[in-house]
């Protein structure tokens, strides 16, 4: 008897507990606010980096922008404008068609040049000899005369930024069209490239070779020769409205720093350069600051690449008893890198002249030609206050 009160009382107990609960809750919904809605937990949402909205957006632009593939050996076609006096009636693409004498007017062609996927940045193994390997050795696969019509067509029809490069001291005709095939393909460069090749090199002979001195005169003459057909290239570039970035190493700069001079004094408005790249410059630095604020105007920006390892710019010092572009130099209106850090004097016959073909250069180079700033581009350091140069291009 026990037993079954105190069941009835427990189920009694919680009976109430129950029908309060209830109450309870009932009466928190009618107290909501008409209208109101019980808020639902929101499923997990993860949160999107920076890198990764940067990459996404980034990636349709790298693959509109990166059409030519250069992960394979590649035929790749130079663009060639010349005041080398022809050695023979036809255009060709070896010394056999020009040498080293000075033409009144220029001439015009296009090289076929196959470049190997298995070169050496800065390096080019060539052979005159078909069978062997493409993939090893470059070669020249053939050429074609133009008119100067039909270059200036092809450049406004490609729709891309042409790099016009312009060769320095001792460059005999075949060297410069290989060259050019090389800075293009290690740059995987996406427009046309054209290549300014005016009369540099020693003579046929074998003792025109070792008569460096004389080559120097010999070149640095034709060098000043070739100014005003350089400037009437630029002013046709101008009236096509084809804008250019603008590779220059040694004393091809005795060529373009003196046009651009020239051009920005008659078409102070208009810019003819997108990038105007200056290597190792063999021309007076006191010179070229008299009138870089000319030149300026000629290009979105100046980049001048310069090293105390350069050897060539020390043996010009002394020959020409002035202070060399190519041995740095500051100025506020161009970046001007010091790549001593990274220079070998083993290129270029032990004279550490010819790193502007190297990978360290090239790989500043792309950036430059992408638009990055210096103090944004890789392995680019700022230089000491009241140094020759703004930066430094470190290990």
């Amino acid at each position: 008897m026990k037993n079954s009160i105190l069941l009835i009382v427990i189920i009694l107990f919680f009976s109430a507990c129950s029908t309060q609960v209830e109450k309870n809750n009932n009466q928190k919904i009618t107290n909501l606010p008409i209208g109101e809605i019980i808020p639902v937990e929101k499923p997990f949402q993860p949160v999107i980096s920076i890198d990764e909205t940067f990459q996404k957006n980034l990636k349709p632009i790298w693959d509109d922008y990166f059409k030519e593939d250069y992960t394979d050996t590649k035929a790749i076609d130079i663009l060639v404008v010349t005041n080398r006096k022809f050695k023979n009636k036809s255009f060709g693409c070896t010394n056999n068609q020009f040498g080293v004498e000075i033409d009144e007017v220029s001439h015009f062609g296009i090289c076929k040049v196959n470049v190997p996927k298995n070169h050496t940045t800065g390096q080019i193994n060539f052979t005159r000899d078909n069978r062997q390997s493409s993939h090893d050795f470059f070669k020249i696969l053939n050429s074609k005369q133009l008119v100067e019509e039909t270059l200036i067509n092809y450049l406004k029809q490609s729709k891309r930024t042409p790099l016009v490069f312009v060769h320095g001291f001792n460059v005999r005709y075949e060297d410069a069209v290989l060259r050019a095939a090389q800075i293009a393909y290690d740059l995987k460069y996406q427009g046309p490239i054209v290549l300014f090749t005016w009369p540099a090199g020693a003579g046929d002979g074998f003792f025109d070779e070792k008569m460096i001195t004389r080559t120097y005169e010999n070149n640095y003459k034709n060098a000043k020769y070739s100014i005003e057909l350089f400037k009437k290239f630029l002013n046709n570039l101008k009236l096509n409205e084809i804008k250019i970035n603008l590779v220059v190493h040694s004393m091809g700069h005795q060529v373009v720093l003196p046009a651009l001079k020239d051009f920005s004094a008659i078409n102070s408005s208009k810019s003819v350069i997108n990038e105007l790249i200056l290597n190792a410059p063999d021309f007076e630095a006191s010179e070229f600051l008299k009138y870089i604020d000319n030149i300026k105007e000629t290009s979105k920006r100046i980049t001048l690449y310069c090293s105390f390892n350069d050897k060539a710019m020390l043996a010009s010092e002394t020959y020409n008893k002035s202070e060399r572009l190519g041995a740095c130099t500051f100025s506020e209106n161009l970046d001007t890198i010091n790549v001593s850090l990274i220079d070998a004097p083993t290129m270029g016959l032990g004279l550490g002249h010819s790193y502007y073909s190297s990978r360290a250069i090239l790989g500043d180079v792309f950036q430059v030609l992408l638009g990055i700033e210096a103090e944004k581009r890789l392995f680019i350091k700022r230089s000491e206050p009241n140094s020759t140069e703004k930066f430094y291009l470190r290990q």
